[in-house]
């Protein structure tokens, strides 16, 4: 007789259990041993009773596989075809847990094909089916509750229940045929995968003990009952896992007033205090933080990819609004002066508005953005509100564990919580991890279609236009002789000089030359001096160029005279001053207290001048390091205005800190490094370059910068 359980969960009566085992155990190895016994007789004895006990296990797992197999074909695949279930939840993976049955069988017999029973191995078998089992039923364990409510769901329904009643009613008449026991349920066909693998512990230490010491199977049964054993353990401890996330990811969707006050009470205010106890210990240092490295690494890869799709919808969004009006306009412009060029005589003015309405490259462009790219998108970031709840829900856990730890409490409620903590970090690890490579495939797919989409819609955009000349080579030397042309017609031969000029702009235009920065006189210096008191005069610790309007550029070393200690926004960093000849903004960072009493030729402050690390782009090593040189020794410096050479480096850092005052300019901290994508502004002015740091663009003075450098 088979039997899957116990003998209370099977509802076998115990009876029959004892006369199986008397069956398997002869009378005489039941009596107690005699002293006087030969130890071979012993060993011949329990030899016996492993066969009996190997025979029992090969024959009911083959019984097993027979009747997954049954089930499959039978009941599975006939309610699949039926469509009136749903099989997936109702019975899981049970056709995996078929494939690993059918695998361990086929071993068991090919480990008792030898018919000396000194070399077949069992316990080897075991070790290695450890982890395919484990992964299969682990799975089929955890979804059988919801499997038995999904059953007990069906019974209201009479249709279902006949699909049900006929597939058992096949089953049992080939129970019938085979002479087997046929007292089935849908039930009790659901609970066997569950049954098998709680009864391998109990098989293997039966033939553990009936297995002699000096056999070659008998350390390998030992580790293969300890395996099988924490398969159970992990099987369960999955399911506890799984179904503490659920307990929290309910509690968190009980939105409802009542459910909140329903959860108001003496056990949870007491529950907050304590966790806000260890927060501010663990801030403040008093107790150590507990934590997980591996899981600190997910969690920040999970904010850094949640705040990548977020911008990258709201890029997006913003691109698709400015593209439509552009393409439009540029494909149509393309198309006019197409047609220009093909019939100068006949311009129409209405053709702009039919075109368009006609065909518009961008309205299929804007449908697959918005299916192929938004739509998963949107739907991805809706996905992080959950593990964001279940994060914080750790944490709160973590907590708990760390003010149990430093209470009075019981070592069983010390362990529940070090239990709940452990079980919610391992379950959210490992799902955090999925998701985290899910959402990169996912945020790494959109991007390619981006780049692809853009490639079609540029494609698409081009007009037909295949008949213009291509470019000269020698546009400039062909536009020159023209122009010579035409200053050989009478008419334009006043004219001439004017015509020569535009052909020189023709082969080079002046470049923008930057004004020249006259040093302040004797004049102007004894005139602040004697105008101004001493606590209004401040000196130029290096040279200053002027930034933006109303702001004057200085040398070092120069005499100022202070108006106002802030500029019309009301920023403080920029002061009013006077130079005896005239007034304008300077930034006060360039600034430093006049000191009468110090001579110009002084040695200048050790700071100013000296960098270990660090020097000033327009300085080099040596220059660094002099310190007794002196104003009125050193030449004027070039400004920030004057590009740097190309290099590879363009690494700088902030020699002052740098307060933005809109989105284009970047904020920055004293020494702080910096990377110049640019060494000027989008109109070409130099006092003004392209940074970023930290990930963030803008533009930020130049004589605030130095030029990395080591000591």
């Amino acid at each position: 007789m088979r039997c899957f359980c116990s003998a209370a969960a099977c509802g076998v009566n115990p009876e029959h259990i004892n006369q199986r085992r008397e069956k398997m155990s002869p009378h005489d190895l039941s009596s107690p041993t005699s002293p006087a016994m030969d130890p071979e007789e012993i060993r011949h004895r329990r030899m016996i009773k492993r066969s009996k006990v190997i025979e029992e296990l090969v024959r009911t797992e083959g019984d097993y596989q027979k009747d997954l197999e049954l089930c499959i074909s039978e009941v599975l695949l006939p309610l699949r075809a039926a469509q009136v279930v749903d099989v997936d939840r109702l019975f899981t993976n049970i056709e995996s847990v078929c494939v690993v049955s059918a695998e361990l069988f086929q071993r068991l017999r090919d480990a008792i094909a030898d018919p000396d029973p000194e070399t077949q191995l069992i316990g080897e078998v075991f070790i290695q089916a450890k982890a395919i089992m484990e992964d299969v039923y682990k799975i089929y364990c955890y979804h059988h509750d919801e499997a038995n409510a999904l059953l007990k769901s069906y019974e209201a329904q009479e249709d279902i229940q006949q699909h049900f009643r006929r597939c058992i009613s096949t089953l049992k008449k080939i129970y019938d045929q085979e002479g087997k026991p046929n007292l089935l349920d849908m039930g009790s066909l659901l609970i066997k995968p569950v049954q098998r693998i709680m009864k391998y512990p109990l098989l293997l230490a039966e033939l553990w003990n009936a297995t002699p010491t000096d056999h070659p199977d008998n350390r390998p049964l030992q580790e293969a009952l300890t395996t099988v054993k924490i398969i159970n353990i992990n099987i369960n401890e999955f399911k506890r896992r799984k179904d503490i996330v659920l307990k929290y990811k309910r509690s968190d969707d009980e939105t409802s007033l009542i459910g909140k006050l329903n959860k108001f009470n003496i056990h949870s205010i007491r529950k907050k205090s304590d966790r806000l106890t260890s927060y501010f210990k663990i801030l403040t240092g008093v107790e150590p933080q507990v934590r997980d490295e591996v899981f600190d690494k997910e969690e920040k890869l999970f904010r850094s990819l949640e705040k990548a799709v977020r911008q990258l919808v709201k890029n997006i969004t913003c691109y698709l609004l400015y593209t439509q009006e552009m393409i439009s306009i540029a494909v149509q412009n393309a198309q006019d002066l197409e047609a220009i060029r093909k019939d100068p005589d006949k311009i129409d003015t209405n053709g702009f508005q039919q075109k368009r309405n006609g065909n518009d490259p961008y309205k299929q462009f804007k449908d697959h953005m918005e299916h192929l790219v938004l739509a998963p998108l949107s739907s991805l970031l809706g996905m992080f509100a959950s593990p964001q709840k279940l994060i914080q829900k750790r944490y709160d856990k973590l907590l708990d564990y760390c003010s149990q730890l430093d209470s009075r409490s019981s070592k069983e409620e010390q362990g529940q919580a070090k239990k709940d903590y452990l079980a919610l970090n391992a379950q959210l690890l490992e799902e955090l991890q999925c998701f985290n490579r899910a959402v990169r495939r996912i945020l790494t797919n959109c991007l390619i279609c981006v780049v692809k989409l853009i490639r079609k819609l540029m494609e698409a955009a081009q007009p037909p236009i295949q008949q213009i000349p291509v470019p000269l080579s020698n546009f400039s030397e062909v536009q020159n002789s023209i122009m010579e042309e035409l200053s050989n017609l009478g008419f334009y031969k006043d004219n001439s000089q004017k015509l020569m000029e535009r052909k020189v702009s023709f082969e080079k235009r002046d470049k923008k030359m930057v004004p020249e920065v006259h040093r302040q006189t004797e004049e102007h210096r004894a005139w602040l001096l004697e105008e101004f008191a001493v606590d209004q005069l401040y000196q130029l610790k290096r040279n200053c160029n002027a930034c933006q309007e109303n702001d004057i550029s200085l040398l070092e070393g120069e005499l100022v005279a202070l108006l106002e200690d802030k500029d019309p926004m009301g920023s403080s960093s920029r002061w009013l001053v006077h130079t005896g000849s005239t007034q304008g903004y300077v930034y006060s960072s360039f600034l430093k207290a006049y000191n009468p009493q110090r001579e110009v030729t002084e040695r200048p402050d050790d700071f100013d001048n000296l960098s270990l690390f660090v020097s000033n782009s327009r300085s080099s090593s040596m220059r660094s390091f002099s310190p007794y040189s002196t104003s009125d020794s050193m030449s004027p410096q070039p400004g920030p205005q004057d590009e740097p050479e190309p290099s590879e480096d363009q690494h700088f850092y902030a020699v002052y800190a740098f307060q933005a005052r809109c989105e284009q300019e970047l904020t920055l901290q004293e020494y702080q490094h910096v990377r110049i994508l640019q060494f000027s502004d989008l109109v070409g002015n130099k006092d003004w370059w392209l940074a970023e740091s930290n990930g963030q663009k803008g533009y930020v003075p130049a004589n605030y910068l130095g030029k990395m450098s080591y000591a």
